[in-house]
Order: C-alpha cells, then structure tokens, then sequence
C-alpha cells in the first residue's frame, strides 16, 4: 500500500514538474548587470554541454541533456564525455549577442531536476526550458540602486506560442536616472488621449484669431453709423441757419413792396 502511494504521489509531482504545455521557451530576457538562477529544473528542460576553449566536440556525441521522467524517477540524462582536445584550435572572439549565464542552485524539492552532472572540458548551459519554468532574476550587488532588484520571470505557453513573461527591473548603480529603465508596457487605447490636442490646438487658434477681427469690423461699422448720423444733423442744422436770414429778407421786401402799393393808390 505504501508502494502505491509513494508510485502515485512521484506520479503527481512528476506531472507537476511537467508544466502544462509541450511547447519550449528557449534564451531568456536579458537585463544587463543581473545574474539568473533556477532552484527547481522542470521535466523537458534541455542543457547544452559547451566546449571550452581548446576543446571541440567528440564527432558523433551529443552535448545535449534533457531532464526526464522515468515512471516517476526525475533525473538528467547522463554524459560521460563530450569534448576532447582541438590541437587546430584559434581563439576567436565569439560574436554572438549578450546573455545572463542561468545558474541551477541546488534545491531538495521532489519531482525537478538539479545541478546537471559536470564533464570534463564542458560548461553545462540550459536551451530549453519547459513550460511553467520560472527564471530568478536579481541585480549584482553595486547595480541594485533602484528597486524592484528582483523579478521572476515564467514560461508560459498561449495558443501553441511559448514565451517568457515581462519583467520589471532595472539593474543600476544611478538612483535618480530612469532613462534606460524597461518595465512592462501596459498596452492602453491612447487613441482618444492622442486626438485630443490635435482638435483643440486649432480651434484656440482659431477663437483667439477671428473673435478680435469680429470686434474690429463690428466698431467699426458702429463708428461709421454714428459719424453719418452726426454729420447729417449739422447739415440739417446749417441748411435751417441759412433759411432763417432768406425768410427775413423776403418778409421785409413784401411788406416794402405793400407799402409803396398804397402810397401809390392814395
């Protein structure tokens, strides 16, 4: 009875360890000054044996390890030997893009696998990690001025797609700069946000310009109302000054004329 419980329970842990998905993530972020660890190594990851300079590898041998699952019993594939000495050997300056050596930490967890077997001549990296894998990220010490100074980053697997989760650290020794720091992006609709200033800048330009233009044109047809109006009253004013001596005159000689028209008839 024991036997069955201890065959079910490595059972249970084995496809814990297993993760959820038959996809692989393969290099991890990589975030300058920041070293990476892994304390539990899950079922399918794969470590790659890399010759060390003056070594190649022996033709017909392969330099891989898988960790796997045999009826419960979680173990890496072993290798006796992989490398052996290149006497045509040039030390060449590898080209090959930047990364954070992942170091396996030993770890008492049941159902993973550990610190892979060392051979002779060969540093043991990991490829492929398996799907709920999780990568330990932290800043080396003098490069941990800003916080967070951890992260942890998952492979996870969506539609058939395996990929690492974000992170959101920067590793530095400058506490106040934040130029070149890369947390997660949150993917927000800014369409609207953006639209906003593109319609407004114009329409204050052209409040602020045409409304003074309106206010001139306006006073100054007020203005010319006001002087028609002025100058026709003192035309009207001038035309009765002048019809009050005219009407005085003609009053004085018709009573002139009257009265040299009655001498005449006496």
């Amino acid at each position: 009875m024991e036997l069955i419980f201890l065959f079910l329970w490595g059972l249970l842990r084995s496809r814990e360890a297993a993760g959820h998905g038959n996809g692989k993530c393969s290099a991890p972020h990589y975030i300058e000054f920041a070293e990476i660890t892994i304390d539990r190594v899950m079922v399918g990851s794969k470590v790659r044996y890399k010759c060390e300079a003056g070594y190649t590898r022996i033709p017909g041998e392969s330099n891989f390890i898988v960790c796997s699952n045999d009826t419960g019993l979680i173990h890496w594939t072993t290798k006796a030997s992989v490398c052996e000495r290149d006497s045509r050997a040039i030390s060449q300056r590898s080209k090959r893009k930047p990364e954070n050596p992942v170091t396996i930490v030993p770890s008492d967890t049941a159902g993973y696998c550990g610190i892979p077997s060392p051979v002779e001549h060969t540093t043991p990296t990991v490829t492929e990690y398996a799907v709920g894998q999780e990568l330990h990220y932290k800043c080396l010490r003098g490069y941990d001025a800003r916080t967070p100074t951890s992260d942890i980053s998952t492979c996870k697997e969506e539609h058939g797609k395996p990929f690492w989760t974000r992170l959101s650290l920067l590793c530095t020794n400058d506490s106040e700069s934040g130029e070149e720091m890369t947390p997660p992006i949150p993917i927000t609709d800014t369409s609207e946000l953006s639209h906003v200033p593109s319609v407004m800048f114009p329409v204050t330009v052209a409040v602020s310009t045409v409304f003074p233009i309106i206010f001139i044109i306006l006073g100054w047809i007020i203005v010319s109302k006001l002087w028609r109006q002025r100058s026709l009253t003192e035309d009207i004013k001038i035309e009765k000054t002048k019809s009050i001596p005219v009407t005085a005159a003609r009053v004085e000689m018709e009573s002139e004329e009257e009265a040299h028209r009655l001498k005449s008839n006496m």
